[in-house]
């Protein structure tokens, strides 16, 4: 059995390694494109900054979103349609999903 090494020069060094991650996919992940699109550039900002990855260092500027593949409108939706948090949006397709069951 391996135990686990506790000491803190290690914990530091795997939390670093961590936020490294955590920044290098929010800045690459492919989905922030739809998120922006979908829901809007602040919108899909807090959500892979704070929730998908909660230990990445926030570029200045935000998330550098690249053009849609197939057209999708840069700048999230009209303003007519309000926006939801990550949270909301999650639990109403939860019930339409469990709905259509």
């Amino acid at each position: 059995s391996t135990e686990a090494d506790t000491q803190p020069s290690s914990v530091e060094r795997v939390m670093t390694r961590q936020q490294e991650y955590d920044t290098y996919s929010a800045e690459r992940d492919p989905a922030t494109g739809l998120f922006a699109a979908m829901f809007g550039k602040a919108w899909a900002d807090e959500f892979v900054y704070d929730f998908l990855f909660s230990l990445s260092e926030r570029a200045e500027g935000g998330l550098k979103i690249p053009p849609m593949m197939g057209g999708g409108a840069p700048g999230g939706p009209p303003p007519s349609q309000p926006q939801k948090a990550p949270k909301q949006e999650a639990r109403q397709i939860q019930k339409v999903v469990v709905q259509r069951r």
